[in-house]
C-alpha cells in the first residue's frame, strides 16, 4: 500500500468541504458535481494529508450505515506545527469538541473534536518517545489516557 484515504460518506458535501477547510485548515483540491447539479463529490488535502467525499446515497444499504459510529480518524500534525493554537482554531470556529489538548502516556499531545456527520477526529502531535516497556506500563497502571 502506498497511502490510505478515508472517503466519508456525507450529507452535504458543500457544508463538509466549509467545515473542514474552516476549521481544519484543509484546501480543496478537487469537486464534481453529480447529475442534479449539486456536489458529488469533493476531494480536500492538508499537507501529505488527504480526504474525500461522497454523497450519502440513500439507496446504498452500507451508505444507510449511523455515520460515523465506531470510526475515529487520527491524523498527526507535522513537527513545526503548533497543536495547541491549531485546537484553539478549531474549537473558536465552532467544532465540536469530544477532547481537550492531552499529553497521553504513548508520547503524544492529542485533541478531538466530531465533524458535522458525526465523524471523530482525533488530532495529534509527539512530544515524547517512550519505550514499549514504559507504555505498558502506563497502561497497566490505569493511566488516565486509556
Amino acid at each position: 500500500m502506498k497511502s490510505i484515504i478515508p472517503s466519508l460518506a456525507v450529507a452535504d458535501i458543500d457544508a463538509s468541504i466549509r467545515f473542514y477547510t474552516d476549521v481544519l485548515g484543509f484546501s480543496t483540491q478537487m469537486t464534481m458535481p453529480g447529475p442534479d447539479g449539486v456536489t458529488g463529490h469533493a476531494s480536500l488535502g492538508r499537507g501529505e494529508a488527504s480526504v474525500m467525499f461522497g454523497r450519502i446515497d440513500p439507496a446504498s444499504e452500507h451508505d444507510r450505515a449511523p455515520r460515523g459510529r465506531g470510526l475515529w480518524l487520527y491524523a498527526t500534525v507535522a513537527e513545526d506545527e503548533d497543536i495547541d493554537a491549531l485546537f484553539a482554531h478549531a474549537k473558536a470556529a465552532g467544532a465540536e469538541v469530544t477532547q481537550e489538548p492531552t499529553d497521553e502516556f504513548w508520547g503524544m499531545r492529542d485533541w478531538g473534536i466530531v465533524d458535522p456527520d458525526g465523524y471523530g477526529w482525533m488530532i495529534s502531535k509527539e512530544i515524547a518517545k517512550p519505550s514499549e516497556a514504559e507504555m505498558r506500563e502506563a497502561m497497566l497502571a490505569g493511566s488516565p489516557a486509556d
